[in-house]
C-alpha cells in the first residue's frame, strides 16, 4: 500500500485519539478515528498499522522485533486456546498485531486484504480490537513507567 500525503496528520490525530483512549474517553477516540477509517482505503490501512505498532509498542521496546507472540487462552478455564476459536474479526486483529510486531510486513496486509475483500464487517471488528489492544497495551506501558517514577 502507498503512504498517504497526509500521513503525518492522519498519525497525529491517531495519537491524539489513544491518548483519549487511554484516558478512558472511548466516545471522543472514536470520533477522530471513524473520519479517518472512512476517508479511504489508505487511511484505513494506516489506522490498522498505527493500531497494531502502537498495541506492540511495549513489547517491541523491550524485546524488539521478531520476538512477539501473542498467547490464546480460553476465558473460563485458562487452557491454551488457539486463534482458530476466535470470530474472524478478532482472530484478524491477533494476527495482524504479531505479523506487524514481528515486521512480516507482507504477511500483515495480505491479512489485511483478505479480510476487508471477504467480510468488511468483521474488519471493522478487528479495527475495534485492535484499537482495544493498543488501549490496553499502552495504559499498561503508562502504568509502569509512573510506578518506575515512584509516581502513582
Amino acid at each position: 500500500m502507498t503512504t498517504p500525503a497526509n500521513a503525518d496528520a492522519d498519525s497525529k490525530q491517531l495519537f491524539e485519539a489513544l491518548t483519549h483512549g487511554v484516558a478512558g474517553d472511548d466516545e471522543t477516540a472514536w470520533a477522530l478515528i471513524g473520519p479517518l477509517v472512512r476517508r479511504d482505503d489508505t487511511a484505513l490501512y494506516g489506522v490498522v498499522c498505527g493500531l497494531a505498532e502502537s498495541a506492540a509498542f511495549d513489547t517491541l521496546q523491550q524485546h524488539g522485533p521478531g520476538n512477539f507472540v501473542l498467547e490464546v487462552e480460553h476465558l473460563d478455564t485458562g487452557a491454551e486456546g488457539s486463534t482458530d476459536d476466535l470470530p474472524p474479526g478478532v482472530r484478524f486483529a491477533t494476527q495482524f498485531v504479531t505479523a506487524w510486531a514481528n515486521r512480516d510486513h507482507d504477511t500483515a496486509e495480505a491479512l489485511y486484504l483478505a479480510l476487508y475483500r471477504s467480510d468488511p464487517d468483521a474488519l471493522g471488528v478487528g479495527v475495534r480490537a485492535l484499537y482495544e489492544m493498543a488501549v490496553v497495551s499502552l495504559r499498561a506501558f503508562c502504568e509502569r513507567k509512573r510506578k518506575a517514577q515512584g509516581q502513582t
